[in-house]
């Protein structure tokens, strides 16, 4: 008698799981996030940032594992849009703010400087939602599928925090963190105290960038297979890096580079001007908003 086939689990317990793959991946993602903020809090300012890292190197996982196994869903792409809020737009605020806040000798303390900090933290804050709102009722005609328009927050908050890693390995007494900190050090480099006091110019900027429709182009749609094997492989010693908490004086320049050359491009060149915004406030139909179709509902704003 042939031995009896072991039950299946019904079709429905495979598309949960399905979907619950690339939510966790996002909740991993978050998880990020919160611990950046408790590591704020405790003055713990490497680790904070390293966490933001992690996050932003987590973010793109979700959407390839939604393609993966086919678990898209409109409950992802508004767990993604949290997560993302939490992770680029608070944490990094949050972050610069207490960081800037803490150390008397950067002369946050009172005065026109701190009005400037506040209002920095803030902007960046609003910037993020804006956009990420923004786009969640942006209709899948309107999002071209070779740029942005305007800088993902994972990218600007990415760039911020990386470049604020590069410069406390390098800061002075006093600002600077343990020995040992993100690898190897370049001898006789150092961070003059100075720069910290650009920062919220710098976040300022990135807030205007986020909300901005300037054109970039987006990683990896270029189509070219050289230039696809090149960014792969920078993006995997990014991956390697990043997730071992070394060298941000290195991983500061991919992005960093990226954000220049393609932000001109975007902006002089014939064939990127021809791609026009998506309106400032979402399209009405009937009294009720449109949004985007499921079946885009894997990509998100930073894809």
């Amino acid at each position: 008698m042939a031995a009896k086939a072991p039950d299946r689990p019904p079709p429905t317990t495979y598309r949960a799981l399905r979907y619950l793959a690339p939510n966790l991946v996002t909740c991993a993602s978050l998880l990020f996030g919160m611990a950046s903020i408790v590591a704020t809090h405790e003055g713990k300012w490497d680790l904070a940032a390293w966490m933001i890292i992690y996050a932003v190197l987590t973010d793109r996982l979700d959407g390839m594992v939604a393609r993966l196994v086919r678990g898209t869903s409109e409950l992802g792409v508004q767990l993604d849009s949290f997560a993302d809020f939490l992770n680029f737009g608070i944490a990094p605020a949050f972050l610069v703010y207490t960081f800037l806040d803490s150390h008397p000798q950067l002369e946050f303390g009172d005065g026109a400087r701190r009005m400037l900090l506040i209002f920095a933290s803030i902007a960046w804050v609003l910037a993020a939602v804006f956009r990420l709102a923004r786009f969640n009722v942006t209709t899948d005609e309107q999002v071209p599928t070779k740029i942005f328009f305007g800088i993902p927050t994972t990218l600007a908050g990415g760039l911020l925090i990386i470049w604020f890693l590069a410069l406390l390995k390098y800061a002075g007494p006093g600002v600077g963190v343990a020995e040992g900190f993100g690898g190897e050090r370049i001898e006789g480099l150092t961070t003059p105290i100075g720069v910290w006091q650009w920062f919220p110019v710098a976040m300022l900027v990135g807030a205007f960038l986020m909300v901005s429709s300037l054109r970039m182009l987006k990683v990896g749609s270029h189509g070219r297979r050289s230039s696809t094997a090149f960014v792969a492989v920078v993006g995997v010693i990014g991956y390697v890096l990043g997730f071992l908490r070394l060298y941000p004086e290195f991983l500061i320049w991919p992005p960093t580079t990226w954000i220049v050359v393609f932000l001109i491009w975007g902006q002089t060149s014939t064939s990127a001007r021809g791609y026009r915004p998506p309106p400032l406030f979402p399209p009405v139909d009937d009294g009720k908003v449109r949004m985007r179709p499921q079946q885009d509902l894997a990509v998100d704003e930073d894809e």
